[in-house]
């Protein structure tokens, strides 16, 4: 499949000043929890999905945060993608204990906002905007990375 693109619901899971991120196994990468929207399925309806199959709980998708555009590599084939986020909250896990994936190629894990650029989240664009976030900006979000060259952390 030459140029895909994708469209992903995200949420973000605050508790304690930290944001649950998840990785893939065998990546040097994070990302926030969520997958693709299906064909005909709304933005939330498919966080809550999502969340549910990694994940396995129950959670409120909350209100919405606003989108990141962004553009990576992989194996020589451009991608593109759209992020619809939004707040998501649950009481069936705390910032105290990892979440344990219900996917075997997943694993979750709670980060301090100050450490995101360490953990390598992607797209890189939710650094900011979460940094910012968790310090009370609550502007809605719109960013890209499709005007700016691909660099060797979006390209496998």
């Amino acid at each position: 499949m030459q140029n895909p693109f994708h469209h992903l619901a995200r949420g973000i899971f605050i508790k304690d000043n930290k944001v649950l991120l998840a990785q893939a196994r065998g990546y040097t990468n994070t990302f926030l929890p969520g997958g693709h929207i299906e064909f005909g399925e709304s933005a939330k309806d498919a966080l809550k999905r999502e969340i549910e199959e990694e994940l396995g709980i129950n959670c409120t998708v909350g209100s919405f945060l606003g989108v990141v555009e962004h553009k990576w590599e992989k194996n020589g084939v451009l991608h593109c993608e759209i992020n619809q986020v939004f707040e998501v909250k649950s009481d069936e896990f705390h910032s105290n204990s990892n979440p344990k994936s219900i996917e075997s190629h997943l694993e979750f894990f709670w980060c301090n906002g100050s450490d995101l650029d360490d953990n390598n989240l992607q797209p890189y664009p939710f650094r900011t905007l979460i940094k910012n976030y968790l310090n009370g900006k609550k502007d809605v979000w719109w960013e890209s990375s499709l005007s700016i060259e691909i660099d060797d952390s979006n390209r496998s």
